[in-house]
């Protein structure tokens, strides 16, 4: 009984809350969805299950690279419109040489590029990541907005059309899920991204290279977005004017509302980023199934659920800043202890 008490007592706040808010959403729009004329859930059925899957593929796998970076206490903002050029410049790459498969390549090095340029940035010139990629959100929209004025939109090779072949993208993105997720939770650079997350004073102190782990982290971030921009050509069937638009955001809410604290730290973990990415999607496809897809109203939902991850997001940080004093004061207090009885 006292092994289940204890247990109960680790259990974090942050942790539990992921969960209660995507059994909510889940249910709350597969009630909203009935459809008394069919006697049908909308939400369950197979066609909006596999759209669900389908357009969180792409915020799950960007996620999984940007993680590193939130677990710094970092943010990068710049992923919606390194998806696009990495898109575009490889798309535009494959149709030039007639090459169909530098597709691949392309997006992913231009994505790690404009990843590793962050990192730099933000490691050696001490710039507020906020800030910097704020910038780049900005610019290289421009510069995306611009090369596509002569490049046009280019639909998918034809010879790497196999890949939208759910039997094909399905398990490429297991696999792609698997390999980061166990590069964030068993290796070093998960596990010192998080250290930096909680106190990155102390990691230097204990020798953790921070700036190093800085680039690691967003050149992870930029890799990923490199490779969502692959799998937005294969759902979409090629690039578009709006692609990769509002994603950053998208993927931060994603994170947050999976439960990972804005300073990052112990609290990233990355189950939370299928949380949060599944919950934002069925908010979206529920808005759409009963009738409340304009955009005034996907916004408003969106705002309010920042709005409401935030207050979270403080009232964990508090709890957490508690028990942290909590447990320095019952430090002191045995070395007090300790030292009276000498």
């Amino acid at each position: 009984m006292s092994k289940m008490k204890e247990k109960l007592r680790k259990l974090n706040f942050q942790d539990v809350v992921p969960f209660v808010a995507f059994i909510v959403i889940f249910l709350f729009f597969t009630f909203a969805s009935y459809n008394s004329r069919t006697g049908t859930f909308q939400m369950l059925t197979l066609r909006n299950l596999n759209t669900i899957v389908s357009q969180a593929m792409i915020t799950i796998v960007v996620a999984t690279g940007a993680m590193f970076v939130v677990a710094q206490g970092s943010t990068d903002l710049s992923v919606g419109v390194n998806l696009a050029l990495s898109g575009v410049i490889g798309s535009y790459v494959a149709y030039i040489t007639g090459i169909d498969w530098l597709l691949i390549p392309v997006s992913l090095a231009m994505g790690l590029i404009v990843g590793i340029f962050n990192g730099v940035i933000v490691s050696k010139c001490k710039v507020s990541s906020f800030m910097l990629t704020l910038a780049m959100l900005i610019g290289v929209r421009g510069l995306v907005n611009y090369l596509q004025t002569f490049t046009d939109v280019q639909s998918i090779p034809g010879s790497l059309s196999f890949l939208s072949n759910s039997a094909v993208k399905i398990p490429l993105f297991i696999v792609i899920l698997v390999i980061m997720c166990y590069v964030f939770e068993f290796t070093k650079v998960g596990r010192y991204s998080r250290a930096i997350g909680e106190n990155e004073t102390t990691a230097k102190f204990v020798g953790i290279p921070t700036d190093r782990l800085k680039i690691i982290a967003f050149a992870l971030s930029g890799l990923m977005a490199g490779v969502g921009a692959i799998f937005y050509i294969i759902n979409m069937g090629g690039t578009s004017n709006q692609m990769g638009s509002f994603l950053e955001i998208r993927v931060i809410m994603a994170i947050y509302l999976g439960g990972v604290l804005v300073t990052g730290g112990s609290s990233a973990k990355f189950y939370k980023i299928l949380l949060g990415s599944f919950s934002i999607q069925i908010i979206i496809t529920g808005l759409a199934l009963i009738g409340k897809s304009d955009v005034q109203y996907s916004q408003t939902v969106q705002g309010l659920l920042l709005l409401l991850i935030l207050f979270l997001s403080m009232l964990a940080g508090s709890r957490r800043r508690r028990h942290v004093e909590h447990l320095e004061v019952s430090e002191e207090a045995g070395k007090a202890k300790v030292i009276d009885r000498k």
